[in-house]
């Protein structure tokens, strides 16, 4: 166990330098979500009950695509640049791999929730800190990496990796109706946003920012997916190559 500790940590530390390093997707999404919600807040003039919900719309935007995205990207360009070749010689376990990585992915994730939050701070928004923000955010930023996992390790090519990635991480983000009440969808469409954990986070951060603190079963789902999703990923990734 403390091999697999020690392991997963070198991973996480070599992903959050590549991180520090390369650091400009990080600021565009940061300011893609917060611009989303300056841009939302001003068309609508919202209450506060709608501005919380815009605000928490935001988080889980930038949370959402941030992790699965920057995880499927960084496993697609260590998998096609060589990188992860010398991971599968070493006698590290794919599970320490995947796990350093979804952890570096997830941290990136939150920084970006934070810039949202100060950024809605700055503009005069309303809205409740609780210490139960930061469990919220680290089960939503867990929430799907797992499935960026098997995309990365079994598409033929970077491109594609990329490219899959990305659209999962936004797909999943926009049919969650995070932004709006789920009654505005199509009846069909209701069952599948249902499903997505980002709806359920959605919902959590909303109490939250609200000061509640009524959050049981949101927690229960993102925690159903955080473990099911990372599971899944570590036991179906294609860690040697065919």
């Amino acid at each position: 166990m403390t091999r697999w500790f020690r392991d997963t940590y070198v991973v996480f530390s070599m992903e959050v330098r590549r991180f520090l390093k390369d650091w400009e997707g990080f600021v565009i999404n940061s300011l893609i979500s917060s611009a989303t919600f300056i841009m939302l807040r001003l068309m609508t003039a919202p209450p506060p009950d709608v501005e919380v919900q815009l605000l928490a719309g935001a988080i889980v935007f930038a949370v959402g695509m941030q992790s699965v995205n920057v995880t499927g990207g960084l496993m697609v360009s260590e998998r096609f640049e060589g990188q992860m070749t010398l991971f599968r010689t070493s006698p590290m376990s794919p599970g320490s791999y995947v796990t350093g990585v979804t952890t570096a992915s997830a941290l990136t994730a939150m920084l970006t929730a934070v810039v949202v939050l100060g950024v809605a701070a700055a503009v005069g928004a309303n809205f409740h800190l609780s210490p139960l923000l930061l469990p919220l955010l680290i089960m939503t930023a867990l929430a799907l990496p797992g499935f960026a996992v098997l995309i990365a390790t079994h598409v033929r090519t970077a491109q594609a990796g990329y490219m899959l990635s990305s659209t999962v991480g936004i797909l999943v983000v926009l049919v969650s109706p995070i932004f709006y009440p789920i009654e505005r969808l199509p009846e069909w469409l209701q069952w599948v946003a249902r499903v997505s954990p980002f709806t359920h986070a959605g919902q959590a951060f909303r109490e939250v920012l609200t000061g509640g603190s009524s959050v049981l079963v949101p927690v229960v789902v993102l925690l159903v997916f955080m473990v099911a999703t990372n599971i899944l990923g570590i036991t179906r990734m294609r860690w040697r190559e065919p």
